[in-house]
């Protein structure tokens, strides 16, 4: 029952070739072979997959470091940028404060 499950966890292409057995001596050592070849591919596979699961680990490690590093740079250009902004606020705000020479602007149509 554990081999049939274990087998059904493989992926299909690592699994041999059934072999072609034609007497009851055969059949039974085939089995045995079958069974150990199962395992033998069950191993291949679980290690393939460890590789790839520390590939994909190491692969996010990297992408954790870029995107801190991204966002301390957004966190250093939104300083600079309020910083800049405030000052160009203020600039602004200036001319803005002095009445308009034409108050009447609305109402010309």
């Amino acid at each position: 029952m554990a081999l049939q499950e274990m087998q059904a966890l493989l992926p299909s292409p690592q699994l041999g070739a059934t072999p072609d057995a034609k007497s009851p001596e055969s059949n039974a050592q085939n089995s045995n072979n079958s069974k150990a070849a199962k395992v033998e591919s069950a191993i291949e596979y679980i290690k393939q997959l460890k590789q790839e699961v520390c590939e994909r680990d190491n692969l996010l490690s990297q992408k954790d470091q870029e995107m801190d590093a991204l966002r301390k740079e957004l966190a250093a250009l939104k300083r600079s940028s309020s910083e800049g902004s405030v000052s160009q606020v203020e600039a602004a705000s200036q001319p803005k404060a002095e009445p308009s020479s034409s108050p009447n602007t609305e109402n010309e149509t």
